[in-house]
């Protein structure tokens, strides 16, 4: 099996990593958190000496991985409901599940296209297609076509849809000029402003949920944990679009 240039470095990194005493901790998180968890990871770094490698990717792959023995040390996902999955199937520590953050779906539009203020707005005559997430295993994407539905936007819609492996690829998408738009996550719009917020009645919430891998690092997995839930965790997600859990 050939493998990418991302799972190629990522070995390096570890390897690395190991060299240098503590091995880096690995990470698993949805796609929607690649920013803020950038940011997030160097904080924690810079204040414990521990460092941390993430596997950005959605957030049903990830489950599937770890469901197949991935030796990851935390998961952060965009469902509550996979991490009940893997609570149930003995793949998470006990009593480390927590919810951290509610994430916020957007459309976006590439330049040279007026942007939707509304979902009905994707109606608009000569707008091109729509890129979103795939929903058979992205929680951004079975929010996207909840919204649609719930609008019944969805069957009208459906010929121009284009589905991503993740949130980031669809964003990707439209960015490249394969799609005029994107139903994305606000978390990715960091300096643009062709976008608009979809209501967050439409859809299920996003709600981001963390547990700490069973057999994996639990101990730094814990304390990595505890700084996303923490005041300063919890800040740069704000900075980064998510909102606070009620």
């Amino acid at each position: 099996m050939r493998l990418s240039r991302r799972q190629l470095l990522l070995g390096a990194t570890l390897a690395a990593c190991s060299r240098g005493g503590a091995r880096a901790l690995r990470g698993a998180a949805a796609s929607d958190l690649e920013p803020a968890f950038t940011e997030l990871s160097a904080e924690f770094s810079a204040a414990t000496g521990r460092q941390v490698v993430w596997s950005f990717a959605s957030s049903g792959s990830l489950t599937q991985q770890l469901e197949h023995g991935a030796p990851f040390d935390l998961f952060a996902s965009a469902s509550t409901a996979l991490i009940d999955r893997l609570r149930q199937h003995g793949r998470l520590l006990a009593g480390s599940q927590r919810d951290f953050a509610r994430g916020r779906l957007v459309i976006w539009a590439r330049p040279g296209v007026a942007a939707p203020r509304t979902l009905a707005e994707l109606q608009r005559p000569g707008l091109g297609r729509i890129a979103l997430a795939n929903p058979e295993h992205a929680p951004y994407g079975q929010a996207a076509v909840a919204a649609l539905r719930s609008g019944g936007l969805y069957e009208a819609l459906r010929p121009r849809l284009v589905f991503a492996e993740n949130v980031r690829q669809a964003l990707q998408f439209a960015q490249t000029g394969n799609a005029d738009l994107a139903l994305t996550a606000l978390s990715l719009m960091h300096g643009a402003d062709a976008y608009a917020l979809v209501p967050a009645s439409t859809h299920p919430p996003l709600v981001a949920t963390l547990g700490v891998v069973r057999g994996g690092d639990e101990a730094g997995a814990t304390a990595l944990g505890g700084f996303i839930c923490g005041p300063r965790g919890q800040a740069i997600l704000g900075r980064h679009g998510f909102e606070p859990v009620s």
